[in-house]
């Protein structure tokens, strides 16, 4: 995408930035704590508390020539974008919406990271190679709960986590340790209001070759990061 159509379409949004306040305030989030400049041509979210917990998680385990996998980047790209900002890594950027990968697409080069690929896929069918590190802000609303709230409008890839809103979790444990290096460490975001603690806990403690290292908490909601790593050998 040419500069000069870049600057056009940030001038024909730019007045309605404003418009809530607190899509202004949103905006402003994403610029000062990403370092991202989100621009949207499909949907109003930009960031919510997952987001915000797993950007303090990607500043702990990242690290420079890392091999990134963002799972379900949404139309801003936002955390993909975040780790090519503060580390020299590769990051690959897969959602199983192709619009929501164009969107990201013109966010990530008016960010200045336009290094990042992008790739339509839902969760690893697009996906080749192995990571040092693989993070997502997983779907986690069950389906009877968002159907009932302002989430269910338009795009429920986004919050539908299925009956228990542990789906889309079991699918990406069931086949993460594949895609992640031996020392490779995957990042789990989920809201502790929507899905138990001891539910998702469950579910790692099922795997055969995966294993729980920590949960990262956050202070101002309930959500949490899920810090796993491949089972450490015995000796």
């Amino acid at each position: 995408m040419r500069t000069a159509e870049l600057d056009t379409w940030h001038s024909l949004l730019r007045p309605l930035y404003g418009i809530p306040r607190f899509r202004c305030l949103r905006l402003a989030v994403a610029g000062l704590h990403f370092q991202v400049d989100a621009t949207s041509f499909v949907h109003d979210h930009i960031w919510d508390s997952t987001s915000l917990i797993l950007h303090k998680a990607i500043r702990k385990y990242l690290r420079d020539d890392y091999r990134v996998l963002d799972l379900g980047t949404g139309h801003i790209g936002l955390l993909a974008i975040y780790c090519s900002r503060i580390r020299k890594v590769h990051v690959l950027a897969v959602d199983v919406n192709d619009e929501f990968i164009e969107n990201a697409r013109i966010v990530a080069q008016a960010s200045d990271a336009p290094t990042i690929e992008f790739r339509q896929s839902d969760w690893f069918s697009n996906v080749d190679g192995a990571f040092d590190l693989i993070f997502g802000n997983v779907p986690y609303i069950p389906t009877d709960v968002g159907a009932s709230s302002q989430h269910s409008h338009e795009h429920p890839e986004i919050w539908d986590g299925g009956h228990d809103g542990l789906e889309h979790t079991r699918a990406i444990l069931d086949n993460v340790g594949s895609f992640l290096l031996p020392k490779g460490t995957l990042l789990l975001g989920i809201d502790a209001d929507y899905v138990p603690r001891r539910a998702t806990l469950g579910l790692v403690e099922e795997s055969h070759d995966l294993e729980l290292r920590r949960v990262l908490k956050s202070w101002i909601s309930k959500s949490e990061v899920y810090v796993i790593a491949h089972k450490q050998q015995d000796h």
